[in-house]
């Protein structure tokens, strides 16, 4: 089972669907706030850290650069 978090400017959502309500009220507090997205997934001992990208996808944190990302 994953475990998914969402951060948007210190707020944190949390939920164990991906797209689930958490993402949907992050998305709303993004768009509101003009902020972008940040998602740190857990699955046991393994976690990941991501960003909301303008192609519409999350992508590792290695892969990270402003112009790369999505501003809501």
């Amino acid at each position: 089972m994953k475990d998914f978090y969402y951060h948007v400017n210190g707020t944190e959502f949390h939920d164990t669907e991906a797209f689930g309500k958490a993402w949907k009220e992050a998305v709303a507090l993004a768009t509101a706030e003009h902020m972008p997205i940040e998602r740190t997934v857990v699955c046991g001992s393994e976690i990941s850290y991501e960003f909301f990208a303008k192609g519409g996808c999350f992508l590792n944190e290695r892969f990270y650069s402003v112009d790369k990302v999505k501003i809501f």
